[in-house]
């Protein structure tokens, strides 16, 4: 299993569409044995639908339990881990799935 990164170009991130882009690119790495850092480093703000996008969608489809074997978030802000929490909360919750908090 190789490490991908994939780095976030920021520093203000909104569009739904973009973040489409991005998670299947972090599907297609994953699909291929690898497991995917996505690089949040020059990124100072991101949209709530940008979040929801890219990793909500993400927790919704393949659960809380894949996600965090799968993906890891590096050098992620406040603001930005914030919004991408609230995301996965409300993704996980509409589809009635636990939301799990980690230790």
């Amino acid at each position: 299993m190789t490490e991908i990164t994939i780095k976030l170009e920021g520093p203000d991130l909104a569009s739904r569409k973009t973040a489409a882009i991005e998670r299947h690119k972090v599907l297609g790495h994953i699909a291929a044995g690898n497991k995917v850092t996505v690089d949040l480093s020059n990124v100072v703000s991101l949209s709530y639908s940008y979040a929801d996008e890219l990793i909500g969608v993400l927790a919704a489809v393949k659960g809380w339990e894949w996600l965090i074997k799968n993906v890891q978030l590096k050098d992620a802000n406040e603001h930005v881990l914030r919004v991408i929490a609230e995301a996965i909360n409300r993704r996980l919750k509409e589809t009635g799935q636990p939301v799990k908090r980690s230790a």
